[in-house]
């Protein structure tokens, strides 16, 4: 149960309305998140605006992004938007048999992921674990595939799903549909 009230249409001509007006054509409706947050008109902009810079083609893919956001909240066992970022993930492509492999560390020797996916599902757990703690040899491994914007992007969603996870989990708030709108 959520422990904040859920702001269902913000006044008009306001910034959250904004939000939530871009929310809605970004997402294909507002998030329970945002809706959660819209109380706090600084945190719900930025943090919304953030998490959609975050989510689909950068200079990483959107498919990767899926796989590291999905691998970043089991890393931190958080119920947060799970089930709407597998369902995503689905919809751009990743098998099951992929998704099935992110639990534990199936991951490490899954036929279904190449070395590049295993890095960075290996950068996950440790920034997870401990972001102080990534050697320069994950980085020196990472920097074979990847340029200096990619991993900035990777950390990004990393960090990112990690305070998402979090603040969903923490206010109680459940968002069974991240995108309802064809992908």
């Amino acid at each position: 149960m959520p422990i904040v009230t859920s702001i269902q249409s913000p006044k008009k001509d306001s910034a959250v309305a904004e939000v939530f007006t871009d929310a809605k054509a970004f997402f294909g409706h507002v998030p329970n998140l945002v809706k959660a947050l819209a109380s706090n008109q600084a945190m719900c902009t930025t943090i919304t605006r953030f998490m959609m810079e975050s989510l689909g083609d950068g200079k990483v893919e959107w498919v990767l992004k899926e796989l590291i956001i999905l691998k970043t909240l089991r890393a931190m066992k958080s119920y947060y938007s799970y089930g709407a970022h597998e369902k995503l993930a689905v919809s751009l492509g990743v098998s099951d048999d992929k998704l099935g492999d992110l639990a534990g560390s199936l991951w490490k020797a899954s036929p279904h992921y190449e070395e590049k996916e295993r890095l960075v599902f290996e950068l996950v757990d440790q920034i997870a674990k401990d972001a102080n703690a990534v050697s320069q040899d994950i980085w020196d491994r990472l920097r074979v595939h990847f340029d200096e914007g990619q991993l900035i992007e990777i950390n990004a969603v990393i960090t990112t799903f990690l305070m998402i996870g979090r603040v969903g989990d923490a206010l109680g708030v459940a968002d069974p549909v991240l995108f309802s709108k064809e992908i």
